[in-house]
């Protein structure tokens, strides 16, 4: 699509955001009842049109190419996403649960389910592709560090502390390492080098003789075939000349009769043929029947646009760079001193006035809350003010304090359903500011190439305004500094006393002690250094690109009702996408949001085995372009041991994940790091060794960190109370249900040629409820196998025999899964669910029994 459609898309968008705006002031204006059904009736419709408008930013900040006009959007994106999220935890906060069927007001603003979801993070992907250049470049670019040394110095720390163990062992290294220096000579060839290259002589031998021998076969047949036809044909010749056959001769109306009924049928048969493709074709537009292939020029065309548009991106922005570099350059040079002069001259007639409305001088404000700027811009007491104070407080002190029972009670302000946060603040500021420099521009070809050049000079003046005036300050409170001893000298001479208002600056932080003093254990190793170590450790790993797009689940169509008729519902895996994207991947886009969203420190993706869990993982660090540390027990093994290697490890960790945002530190398993019993089995890998840091390493994440704790379980019902402690959020992955799977067998069995359009997928999909999806694409494979493939012509395939391959999976057994539901209902959230719908039952029961005794 042209830039024209995306400017186009951006200002339609830009004017329903401030439609929004102006809905969500009315939502902060509503006092709080306590009527949580009136709170959601009134949050769900704006947080459902705040998915609409961040879903369509994502795609106006991917496709615009103008730096200046994608900086404003980026912003007005960040805003956006940081209060969408703030209207999802007050939901949250409200209903207890992360799922939220809405069907009413979809209805009512005319969305479909595709219209609100968001499937792409809100970083950008020229941003995900750059974060994840960087971080192979560091993994390729990764000095080899002696990982065996690394382990024996633990060792010998923990294990042999005697000198004689340690004279041993280095006595061992040194030869082990002379061993290795030693050369080999160039024309030595070993002997399994030899042997290995006469095997594959001999099979590449072998394998020509074969072909050879089969072709000499099949030609053989073929002459053999050619030969069989020659003497039948001579054959019947030579009966014919002898007079032993005589051929029947037909007339030409036969022939012609002949002929007609030939073209009949055969035109018969094309016209059917033509009829069943255009019925074929007219199918596939509308959604009836899937294709084994489909032409994808218009889509990787469409990517290579795309691709263009990602290549010029940083072209233009280097073009702005340099634009506002020259423009600093010269207003720096031309307007810097003279801007000087009459900040000086500013600050002087503030020290006049102050002087002679009140005899001496007011506070100079800190630098820390932004000095003569506070003046400038009205934030500090005039003359007047703190004339008009100083007498209040003296009256004060002199009236008789008013007490008992008599005083009234200051009144609280009831508070709002949705109050306004920093995110709706910065989101009002940015749509001012397009009004203010944008709303004027007409220009709609946004090729990259324009720059705006009052837009680059606004901002550098107002950064040298800010410049100038710190370097000013830093001299004219010196400048003041000696007016105020002048003026006490000169009271003290004349026996006057003057109160000049002390400094009010921030607060001083309080030293600590020698207790409070944390050792540091990294001394002066750098983030490169650390990130090779922990490369060539296996802690840092890569991970296959993965889209979240690709998570196979079907949306609940029926909860809707049943939480009206007040039925058990639950969620299913359409659902996990949202979660995933609002709890995982939006806040670890950008720093931006994540300063100012609601915090999620920690999240744990509980499911059974095969249900997708690493997908997910995968997933979240793709759509971000995050850096995965790998704290999996198992990863550990023999790694950093003893108390100060732990702890060393923790501070490397720490220090590598925020240089290096956004980073992920994932943990496989998670349950065996806090579980009652460790197994048998799982002692090798001491799985508690580091559970002890991880509570004070998640509480360290602070805002703008963008650092995720992320881990999975599989038996989280084996874990104590500390697993659930560590976790803000559980994500739990359902059994697969019809809905996906039927959608599942019908994508998945369309992809071969030759299977029916019409094959019966319900019936498998009602058979294989439970069933890990993973496991049945196997199955498919096995049965879809290249000799069967080759059959399918002749042979249609029967669904018996998916079936009968599905079935040898062996199902959960009702002692794990019932397991599993109680520890979901053991869950922070689920347990005050639980206590609201038991609240709300017996209030149903109490109104019912009214309304019988009433008649």
């Amino acid at each position: 699509m042209s830039h024209n459609y995306y400017n186009e898309l951006w200002l339609i968008t830009r004017n329903d955001l401030e439609k929004l705006l102006t809905l969500d002031r009315r939502v902060q204006e509503q006092p709080d009842t306590k009527n949580r059904e009136h709170g959601l009736n009134l949050i769900l419709p704006t947080y459902l049109r705040y998915r609409n408008l961040v879903k369509r930013l994502i795609v106006c900040h991917d496709q615009m190419v103008q730096t200046q006009k994608r900086d404003l959007i980026k912003r007005v994106l960040d805003c956006a996403v940081g209060r969408m999220l703030d209207y999802k935890k007050r939901i949250v906060d409200l209903d207890f649960t992360d799922y939220q069927w809405p069907d009413d007001f979809m209805k009512q603003l005319k969305y479909t389910p595709d219209d609100v979801e968001i499937t792409v993070s809100a970083a950008g992907k020229d941003v995900v592709q750059y974060r994840r250049k960087r971080i192979v470049q560091l993994m390729e670019n990764a000095p080899e560090t002696d990982m065996e040394e690394h382990t024996t110095e633990t060792e010998v720390l923990t294990v042999a502390e005697s000198e004689e163990s340690a004279a041993k062992f280095r006595k061992r290294r040194v030869k082990e390492e002379s061993a290795i220096k030693v050369q080999q000579s160039i024309l030595h060839v070993p002997s399994e080098v030899l042997a290995a290259r006469e095997a594959r002589l001999a099979a590449e031998e072998t394998m020509r003789k074969a072909i050879l021998l089969i072709q000499s076969h099949e030609r053989a047949r073929m002459a053999r075939i050619t030969g069989i036809e020659l003497e039948r044909t001579n054959a019947y010749r030579r009966r014919v000349e002898t007079g032993e056959i005589v051929p029947k001769m037909f007339s030409k109306a036969t022939y012609e009769k002949a002929a007609r009924t030939i073209q009949r049928a055969w035109w018969t048969y094309l016209r059917k043929k033509a009829q069943r493709k255009r019925m074929g074709r007219f199918e596939e537009l509308i959604g009836m029947s899937i294709p084994s292939w489909k032409s994808d020029r218009v889509l990787a065309k469409d990517r290579e646009n795309f691709q263009k548009k990602l290549e010029s991106m940083p072209v233009c922005a280097e073009h702005v760079a340099k634009a506002t570099e020259d423009h600093r350059t010269k207003l720096w040079k031309v307007k810097g001193p003279g801007l000087m002069e009459d900040i000086t001259d500013e600050i002087r007639e503030w020290f006049v006035i102050w002087y002679n409305e009140t005899g001496h001088f007011d506070v100079y404000p800190a630098a820390s809350l932004g000095g003569t700027v506070l003046v400038a811009t009205g934030q500090t007491l005039t003359p007047q003010e703190f004339l008009a104070q100083k007498v209040k407080a003296k009256d004060a002190k002199e009236e008789p304090k008013k007490g008992g029972k008599g005083e009234r009670k200051k009144r609280k302000r009831k508070k709002p359903w949705m109050p306004e946060t920093k995110a709706f603040t910065l989101l009002d500021e940015a749509n001012r500011d397009f009004i203010g420099n944008w709303s004027f521009r007409r220009d709609t070809d946004d090729t990259g190439e324009m720059i705006y050049g009052d837009l680059i000079k606004d901002k550098l003046c107002y950064e040298l305004q800010l410049e100038m005036r710190e370097i000013v300050d830093e001299l004219m409170r010196l400048e003041l500094k000696k007016l105020n001893q002048a003026l006490k000298k000169d009271c003290k001479a004349n026996n006057k006393h003057i109160d000049i208002p002390k400094s009010k600056g921030g607060r001083k932080k309080k030293k600590k002690g020698r207790k409070g003093k944390k050792r540091d254990l990294l001394g002066n190793a750098t983030v490169e250094d650390i990130f090779s170590e922990l490369v060539h450790a296996n802690i840092i790993e890569d991970y296959p690109l993965t889209s979240l797009k690709g998570w196979v689940g079907d949306l609940s169509y029926e909860n809707y009702e049943a939480a009206r008729e007040f039925r058990d519902h639950r969620h299913r895996l359409g659902e996990i996408k949202q979660v995933v994207m609002e709890n995982c991947i939006l806040p670890l886009s950008s720093k931006e949001i994540h300063q100012i969203a609601p915090m999620v420190r920690s999240v744990c993706i509980c499911g059974l085995p095969r249900h997708g869990k690493t997908f997910l993982v995968n997933a979240i660090c793709s759509e971000v372009g995050a850096l995965l540390i790998n704290m999996t027990p198992s990863v550990l093994v023999d790694k950093y041991v003893g108390r100060k290697n732990e702890r060393k490890l923790i501070d490397m960790i720490s220090k590598v994940a925020r240089e290096l945002a956004p980073s992920v530190i994932f943990i496989d398993n998670s349950e065996k790091l806090w579980a009652k019993k460790v197994p048998a089995e799982e002692r090798v890998n001491k799985p508690k060794r580091f559970a002890k840091y991880y509570p004070k390493f998640v509480k360290s994440i602070k805002r703008g960190d963008q650092i995720l704790f992320l881990t999975t379980s599989s038996e989280p019902y084996k874990a104590t109370r500390p697993f659930v402690r560590v976790h803000d959020k559980f994500i739990m992955i359902p059994l697969t249900d019809y809905n996906t799977l039927y959608m599942f067998y019908k994508d998945l069995l369309m992809r071969y040629h030759g299977v029916d359009r019409d094959i019966d997928v319900s019936c498998l999909a009602k058979m294989s409820e439970g069933i890990p999806l993973e496991f049945i694409k196997q199955a498919i494979e096995n049965v879809l196998n290249v000799r069967r493939r080759i059959t399918l012509r002749f042979e249609p395939l029967n669904p018996r025999e998916i079936m009968e391959e599905v079935m040898k999976h062996e199902p959960f057994s009702k002692k794990t899964l019932s397991q599993f539901a109680k520890f979901e209902s053991r869950t922070p959230i689920a347990t005050k669910r639980a206590r609201m719908l038991m609240a709300l039952k017996a209030e149903r029961e109490k109104q019912e029994q009214s309304k019988k005794t009433k008649k």
